[in-house]
């Protein structure tokens, strides 16, 4: 089975796709498998996945030492083992979503900073109308569905009722704060007093070995929910709480802190994991129990919604440490988002809410007649 493709234009046909999947999978409500449904590339990208083996890693590695023995040959034969087997195609596919999430993941993290509200009301406005994908999908509505689609809105609800991001933030500022004193009163003939707000607390990065093994997980978690049509995977990391530090530590790889890369690195080793892991898993399921998969799957779009819903009570945290560019910053008077959803007020930016709620579902109504058509 042949996969190549090496025309110039279905070159920068793959990569534009693959830049759209990187739109998709920075956009809580946006499920990149439902992309690829859109591009007809769904069962060729995971044809190609399941071809990853043990036959196939040992012809790697074959073909990589070959490389070192007889390197013009070796080469040759190597590139014309990958691209017959479609990972070419999949390279292009990954260029051009890192394309698209490094270009964006600066301006996500902006407007969760700054504009969460109306942020949050466009994203609401993406899922909601996304839930027709994965019901228009079912082929019969039965009592069991119903039991499937109950159980995906219960653990989602419950998920979201449980990790409350204050939590997660004030567990992170301690973290930070514990370093800083320790640093400041290890070190001779310095003050190790409180800093003013916005000034540099100290200059290591504080993450927990907790914090890799977790963030390895939610990257397994959320490719195995992005492969899927109508489930993504940024919401997946929105309910585990990571959403935030993962845009955070790619919006700041600029700033080459070795940690951010380890951090990201160990994300991303979860994500091929994951991958690789569970492509085939989803495949099986999907074969076995298709009617349930997808109404499970519609039940965690229609929980998340309680997740997503804008408006949000509000905690002001006297003090918060935050990872800022490798260092440590000290912020004072800081507003953060809880899980308690509560009713707009007049103080509220409740019109500009409504509107970006409504452009969020007639995106989404487009790519869904796209999908139909």
């Amino acid at each position: 089975m042949s996969f190549s493709s090496s025309a110039p234009s279905a070159t920068i046909k793959e990569l534009l796709m693959g830049f759209c999947l990187g739109v998709a999978n920075i956009i809580p409500g946006v499920s990149g498998g439902t992309f690829l449904l859109v591009f007809g590339i769904y069962e060729r990208v995971f044809l190609i996945l399941n071809q990853i083996n043990k036959n196939f890693v040992l012809k790697c590695l074959k073909l990589v030492f070959a490389c070192f023995m007889h390197p013009v040959q070796g080469v040759k034969n190597f590139y014309a083992f990958f691209k017959e087997n479609g990972f070419f195609f999949l390279f292009k596919l990954a260029a051009g979503t890192a394309v698209a999430i490094l270009a964006l993941s600066s301006l996500m993290k902006y407007l969760l900073l700054h504009h969460f509200c109306v942020t949050y009301s466009f994203f609401f406005g993406l899922i909601l109308v996304s839930i027709i994908i994965p019901v228009k999908m079912l082929k019969r509505f039965d009592a069991r569905a119903v039991l499937c689609l109950l159980a995906g809105v219960g653990i989602t609800v419950w998920v979201s009722a449980m990790v409350n991001p204050y939590d997660k933030i004030k567990m992170k500022s301690d973290y930070l704060s514990r370093i800083f004193q320790v640093q400041g009163a290890s070190a001779a003939g310095l003050d190790a007093s409180m800093p003013e707000s916005g000034k540099i607390a100290s200059t290591v990065q504080g993450y927990s070995p907790e914090d890799y093994l977790y963030i390895a997980f939610c990257g397994a978690i959320a490719i195995s929910a992005t492969i899927l049509p109508g489930v993504s995977g940024s919401l997946v990391l929105i309910l585990m709480g990571t959403y935030f530090d993962v845009i955070s530590a790619i919006s700041e790889l600029k700033s080459f802190h070795w940690e951010t890369f380890v951090f990201l690195g160990i994300f991303g080793l979860g994500v091929i994991f994951g991958g690789l892991m569970f492509a085939r898993l989803v495949s099986f399921v999907l074969y076995r129990c298709y009617n349930a998969t997808m109404a499970f799957l519609g039940g965690l779009m229609v929980g998340s919604l309680y997740a997503l819903w804008p408006f949000k009570e509000t905690v002001l945290m006297a003090q918060q440490y935050v990872k800022q560019a490798g260092e440590i910053i000290c912020l004072d008077n800081v507003a953060v988002q809880t899980n308690i959803n509560v009713l707009p007020t007049k103080d509220d930016p409740v019109i500009a809410a409504f509107v970006f709620f409504v452009l969020g579902g007639i995106i989404m109504m487009l790519f869904v007649r796209k999908e139909a058509g």
